[in-house]
């Protein structure tokens, strides 16, 4: 069985339960190159060679960005390559004179331009950048990490979306979770919040499902990389390909009235629970008084 997105949590099970193999892919309709990972590596979206060819023959490579997910470059003005035990973006390499490596863009021209990088790792050179932030191990295996626009930074660290959505998404109850993060008053960075479709079959009041949420979270992640937020909604937009949309939700901020059919949580470290997001809440956090 073949496909891609496939979350490694629930990786073997399916395994196990179904008595398949699976085969990962990672590519996109307009790109110039793809990965895929045929011998069923947990959690692995495909496989890089380890060799020095690598590094001259091969299109698809990894490069290093800072925390904003801005791709970093040498005294020499070229992409900095990672190497194995590293993570980066992935670029491709675009060769108008290769079919298989051609790049013909969108109808948008500044689109068009955002996707492509020159002078990559030698000068006159072009590359299309995927976007996404991926780790190479020791042996070879390629894993996906983030989207570079989805991590953000909230108390001088970096949070990884995918990393709170993969705690999330095995807790009872959970139907869909995405993570983002918004801006706040008076605060540096951005605080996370997730949105989470709540399954129709929980017996649990709202209450008593973020209870557990929360615990989970708590127990899993970082301080700061716990979710100050959590908006319960009834659906999630999606796309074509059935990845959940954060921008309309990025939008609400914490807005009690932005969707009424919303219920709204706020982490109070003082009780170490969520509780109800309220309008006194609200006047407090636009204050800068509500400690998060």
């Amino acid at each position: 069985m073949y496909g891609n997105g496939l979350r490694a949590e629930i990786w073997q099970p399916f395994v196990e339960r179904f008595r398949v193999r699976i085969g990962e892919l990672y590519g996109s309709t307009e790109g110039t190159s793809s990965l895929v990972n045929i011998n069923g590596k947990v959690g692995a979206c495909g496989f890089l060679p380890i060799s020095p060819l690598t590094k001259t023959m091969h299109p698809v490579r990894l490069v290093k960005v800072d925390d904003s997910g801005c791709i970093l470059r040498g005294p020499n003005g070229l992409c900095i390559a990672c190497n194995p035990g590293e993570s980066g973006a992935m670029v491709s390499t675009i060769r108008k004179n290769n079919p298989l490596l051609q790049f013909e863009g969108y109808l948008n021209i500044a689109e068009t331009n955002q996707k492509i990088i020159h002078n990559v790792f030698a000068p006159g050179d072009s590359c299309f950048v995927t976007g996404d932030l991926l780790h190479w191990d020791r042996l070879g295996y390629v894993y996906f990490r983030d989207r570079t626009g989805d991590t953000f930074r909230w108390k001088g660290e970096n949070v990884s979306t995918t990393e709170v959505e993969a705690i999330l998404q095995p807790v009872f109850g959970v139907q869909d979770a995405t993570v983002y993060g918004i801006t706040v008053p008076h605060r540096e960075g951005r605080a996370g919040m997730a949105a989470i479709v709540k399954a129709v079959h929980i017996g649990d009041s709202d209450d008593e499902f973020v209870d557990s949420v929360g615990a989970r979270l708590v127990a899993s992640l970082a301080p700061y990389a716990v979710p100050i937020f959590l908006r319960l909604c009834d659906s999630v937009d999606k796309t074509g390909t059935y990845k959940l949309v954060k921008t309309h939700l990025q939008k609400m901020g914490y807005s009690t009235s932005a969707d009424p059919t919303h219920k709204l949580y706020i982490y109070d470290p003082r009780l170490s629970k969520y509780v109800p997001f309220d309008d006194n809440i609200q006047n407090q956090l636009n204050q800068g008084t509500f400690a998060i």
